[in-house]
């Protein structure tokens, strides 16, 4: 902001001028004519390496140190990542939408056991098996150690000392179902 009389002035850098050296005689023609005739060797001498080599490269380079090669790169397109990850999210939540075999909520399981109990035969069982999707074998294990609530009806009566519209009073008992 302000006048550019009152600012600094930018000075560049200027470039070194390149000192001559000391004139060079000419070579001699027997020796123009010696350096001439030399055919490529079929080895790299000293003198060869010498001169292919630039210092200022070769000082980068060894300042640089040895290629450190990342084996765990991740893809190159992410484009083409991110459309995959598209796909790979859609089966996902496809598959979470089909129930899982043999998971149950708790208040499924509760009305799954209820149902249970008024199997009459195997096949009842086979059935009620595939509607909920858990196995026969795993819902037998199952119904050993886990019921659902119920009540003994000859055992129904008022909470003492209460009238019958107060509440009543029964006994749990486990129930199996009446296989034939």
């Amino acid at each position: 902001m302000g006048n550019s009389a009152s600012k600094a002035t930018r000075k560049y850098p200027t470039r070194a001028s390149v000192p001559k050296l000391a004139p060079q005689q000419a070579p001699s023609q027997a020796e123009a004519a010696a350096q001439s005739n030399t055919l490529a060797a079929s080895h790299r001498s000293e003198a060869i390496e010498q001169d292919a080599g630039d210092p200022d490269f070769l000082s980068n380079l060894s300042r640089l140190g040895q290629v450190r090669v990342d084996h765990h790169m991740q893809n190159i397109r992410p484009e083409v990542n991110n459309t995959t990850r598209l796909f790979e999210s859609r089966a996902r939540s496809a598959a979470a939408a089909e129930p899982a075999k043999n998971q149950l909520y708790a208040s499924v399981l509760s009305v799954l056991l209820d149902r249970r109990k008024g199997a009459r035969s195997r096949q009842d069982l086979e059935t009620l098996a595939r509607e909920f999707n858990i196995d026969v074998a795993k819902l037998e294990t199952l119904a050993r150690f886990v019921n659902s609530p119920s009540i003994n009806s000859a055992s129904i009566r008022p909470v003492a000392g209460k009238s019958e519209e107060d509440g009543f009073m029964a006994t749990a008992v486990w129930m199996e179902p009446k296989l034939k």
